[in-house]
């Protein structure tokens, strides 16, 4: 199989990478500047020129294409600053890239990086919207591309960005037990997410790319926990105490829980259909991320 990652040298790109090319596969990333940091065969394309998309997609040849490119900004809310390029890139990027497919892959597949936060887009703000969009539009082009969406819950590793909710607990809970005098700071920890392991979810779309006939697929653990227990399940791994390190602002205001709509039929119809499953615990996963 030949595969072009778009995002290839992202959290989740990196990992699709990594597992391609142990199974055999060529596999070419579509990257803003060479030498950048991938295994995979590196090709100069923007998101915001179609042009150089086409570029890319005739030299690779493709028979898959994994989009996993966006900008994104952590507690994006309305109001807060935004990246200036987020949904020319996270939005109107990916109807430039169906639009290139048409005229440069037609036969080529598409599986794209959806989001839970399609549930709920206000909440995420402009992120969120650009991300509807985004999946709309592949929806929207189903009738002439073979295009599927992967909505993806929250999921984190070590290569995540450590502005992220999981990443920044966990270090911050790893420095403390270095010998840090600081402490870990939370607002609402009753909040709940369900949260999963990337490396398991990249897995997901490679089996989603297998499918003959395109879809939306929900990949999501089907279990959601607290903001509360993830920093709990972090100190577990170090042996510190949570009154000893632990300071809740009593008065942050309340954060909604990630929307799950029908995430058990989701997870089992993936599960059935794919016969994919998470891999990895949640301590599993709090414990490398600590690491």
């Amino acid at each position: 199989m030949r595969a072009l990652i778009l995002g290839v040298t992202g959290q989740d790109g990196s990992y699709l990478a990594e597992q391609l090319l142990a199974e055999g596969h060529d596999v070419y990333g579509m990257v803003r500047r060479f030498n950048a940091e991938t295994p995979a065969r590196q090709l100069f394309g923007d998101l915001l020129a179609q042009e150089s998309i086409e570029r890319c997609l005739r030299a690779a040849r493709p028979d898959v294409v994994f989009n996993l490119a966006a900008v994104t900004a952590p507690g994006g809310a309305w109001g807060t600053p935004q990246p200036p390029s987020l949904a020319s890139v996270t939005g109107v990027g990916v109807v430039r890239l169906l639009d290139a497919m048409l005229n440069a892959a037609p036969d080529a597949r598409l599986v794209h990086a959806s989001s839970s936060a399609i549930y709920d887009p206000q909440r995420y703000g402009l992120y969120g919207i650009a991300k509807q969009f985004a999946h709309e539009a592949v929806f929207g082009y189903r009738a002439r591309l073979h295009c599927s969406n992967a909505i993806l819950f929250s999921h984190t590793s070590p290569r995540q960005d450590p502005r992220f909710l999981a990443r920044r607990i966990c270090s911050t809970v790893a420095r403390i037990a270095a010998g840090s005098s600081e402490f870990l700071h939370l607002g609402d920890i009753h909040s709940r997410r369900d949260w999963g392991y990337a490396p398991d979810y990249m897995q997901a779309l490679r089996l989603i790319a297998d499918q003959s006939h395109p879809n939306d697929w929900v990949i999501a653990t089907g279990r959601t926990r607290s903001v509360g227990d993830l920093a709990a399940a972090a100190l577990k791994q170090v042996g510190l105490e949570w009154d000893d390190v632990v300071r809740v602002d009593p008065n942050a205001a309340p954060v909604p829980h990630e929307v799950h709509p029908d995430s058990h039929e989701g997870r089992l119809a993936a599960m059935r259909a794919l016969g994919w499953k998470p891999e990895t615990s949640f301590d599993e996963m709090v414990g490398l991320l600590v690491r």
